[in-house]
């Protein structure tokens, strides 16, 4: 018999056939566990014999570093992975949580391996201390960081590709999703990222109960999931209640989370399920380890970027009247001003200038930026393609005024500031809530390019959910910004 179906129809079928002898979702995560410990127990053996063969081995390194004493023999050390790989398997499943947080940044991810890989060689060599302190080597034991951090990592890649593989054939079942806005395509992003196969149907409005309950015994929803917290209660828990006697899971995300996404948090100090709100994430150990990065980084550019900073400021002295550097009063954290440093992109007189190109040029949005500013001197235009003339604001970040990665500071004399308050309100004040940076969000996914909103969006979501792995895949973003050159003036 002839299918008359149309194609996206059958293409449809076909997707919904295929995941529905495909593999259940409890199989899928029970077979990315198995495969994360078998695979992770495999790479940090691997990573004791090569520790061992490197150390007692390798002509080089036993020249370097003699033998004292005499040859151990694998079979000592091959007894001790017994106790060993199981301890550090322990110690990725509850301390790093690398087995029940699949969908992190390979950044994050990289983080937490050797955080658990660090903790493993820390609690081996506290062992082989206490229980035999004069049969293994130290340095046989310590050489075992950087291999086994270099395994795990590649276990880690392969399962989660295998599991990337595996999600196609997934039979995921269908979403239904009440709501729009910002919240709704967030949430259809992850879930798609997690789940190609899962259909997601959205309504703009939760439906009466008699819809409802056909629309649930229609198909068999995994969950309802509802972006309107300002329905009526009743309607509310009417809905929990439908879901529960058809099988689908219920959830339900408030609109506050559209403005603070990554701060509401469930609370249950009082007794009972309260919203709370997580203002930021950078605690005072979090602003020490943040500090701490900054300056080693600072030190590593100045002496990287030492003479090409010397070759910078000739040439803009060659080519128009004026220091330099250029120094304006910007905001910075709780909104204290301090004078940032710039390479000097513009006309010594640019200040006074502002409220002529403003009119001129009619910038939109709060932010001030505007293309074919004819401030800007012919060196400028070089150094502003590649953002060369921020390079001298390291020199706040180790006065301690600003951050590597952070939102840019706002100018004192732009109006910035001002313009923003009357856009966002209250919410603009957070902004100050954590040192300005030289690089950030924004400035990797567009630049000036970025509209005003979603430059204020993208540094709530930075404040809000910082870790020092976002800031490494920042930084690792902004050389690729810096060279494409794209949204730059």
């Amino acid at each position: 018999m002839t299918n008359l179906a149309p194609k996206a129809v059958q293409g449809s079928l076909g997707r919904r056939q295929r995941s529905q002898a495909g593999f259940p979702l409890w199989l899928r995560h029970g077979l990315r566990t198995v495969l994360h410990l078998a695979l992770d127990a495999a790479a940090v053996a691997a990573s004791y014999r090569l520790a061992y063969l490197w150390r007692f081995q390798s002509a080089r390194w036993v020249a370097a570093f003699p033998i004292t004493g005499h040859m151990p023999q694998w079979g000592l050390y091959g007894e001790m992975l017994y106790a060993v790989v199981p301890l550090w398997l322990m110690i990725f499943w509850y301390s790093s949580r690398l087995y029940d947080t699949p969908w992190l940044s390979a950044t994050d991810r990289f983080l937490r391996i050797v955080k658990g890989c660090v903790l493993g060689t820390v609690a081996a060599l506290a062992a082989t201390y206490i229980y035999s302190r004069l049969e293994y080597s130290r340095m046989m034991l310590g050489l075992v960081l950087p291999i086994s951090t270099a395994l795990v990592f590649v276990s880690q890649s392969v399962v989660l590709w295998v599991d990337g593989w595996v999600s196609r054939w997934e039979a995921a079942q269908p979403v239904l999703l009440v709501g729009g806005g910002l919240l709704a395509q967030e949430v259809k992003d992850r879930i798609r990222a997690r789940h190609p196969e899962a259909e997601i149907r959205e309504l703009p409005e939760l439906p009466e109960r008699s819809a409802l309950e056909s629309l649930l015994a229609s198909k068999p929803f995994y969950e309802l999931i509802i972006i309107k917290s300002s329905l009526p209660h009743t309607r509310i828990l009417e809905a929990a209640e439908i879901c529960d006697s058809h099988g689908a899971a219920f959830k339900m995300l408030p609109d506050l989370l559209e403005l603070r996404l990554g701060e509401v948090q469930l609370d249950h100090s009082l007794g009972l399920p309260a919203y709370r709100i997580q203002h930021g994430s950078m605690t005072k150990v979090n602003f020490a380890a943040k500090r701490a990065f900054d300056l080693f980084f600072c030190l590593l550019v100045f002496l990287v970027a030492g003479l090409p900073w010397l070759l910078a400021a000739l040439l803009i002295r060659l080519d128009s009247k004026g220091p330099a550097l250029y120094k304006q009063k910007r905001y910075g954290y709780k909104s204290r001003i301090f004078h940032a440093y710039k390479f000097r992109t513009m006309v010594a007189d640019a200040e006074s200038q502002v409220a002529a190109v403003k009119a001129a040029q009619a910038p939109q949005g709060a932010f001030f930026k505007v293309k074919d500013d004819p401030r800007v001197t012919r060196v400028g235009k070089w150094l502003r393609r590649f953002s060369l003339d921020e390079f001298p604001q390291f020199i706040n970040v180790l006065k301690g005024e600003m951050s590597v990665v952070g939102p840019r500071p706002l100018a004192v004399t732009s109006g910035e500031v001002e313009a923003l308050q009357r856009e966002f309100g209250e919410t603009a004040k957070k902004r100050m809530n954590t040192l300005p940076g030289i690089t950030g969000l924004w400035q990797v996914s567009g630049r000036s390019d970025i509209a005003s909103d979603q430059r204020f969006a993208l540094d709530m979501f930075y404040i809000e959910h910082w870790t020092l792995g976002l800031d490494l895949e920042i930084i690792l973003k902004t050389v690729p910004a810096m060279l494409s050159a794209k949204g730059a003036y």
